[in-house]
């Protein structure tokens, strides 16, 4: 779910699997005071790694790039 989203039906906590392969709003969410959990889960990280190498055409279009 996008940061702007959370924000907007102020979700108070969000827990994220693993923040290497993307950075998205954390500071953002920190700053209007949502709690955020970064799990720094191996098997996420794994499973991120992977999806952006395989499919980098769809990663690239979700992030808008």
């Amino acid at each position: 779910m996008c940061t702007g989203a959370l924000l907007l039906y102020k979700v108070p906590r969000v827990v994220i699997g693993e923040n290497v392969n993307w950075v998205g709003g954390e500071d953002l969410l920190k700053k209007h005071g949502v709690e955020v959990v970064v799990l720094d889960d191996p098997e996420c990280k794994a499973l991120m790694k992977r999806y952006i190498e395989e499919k980098p055409e769809d990663w690239n279009e979700d992030i808008g790039e």
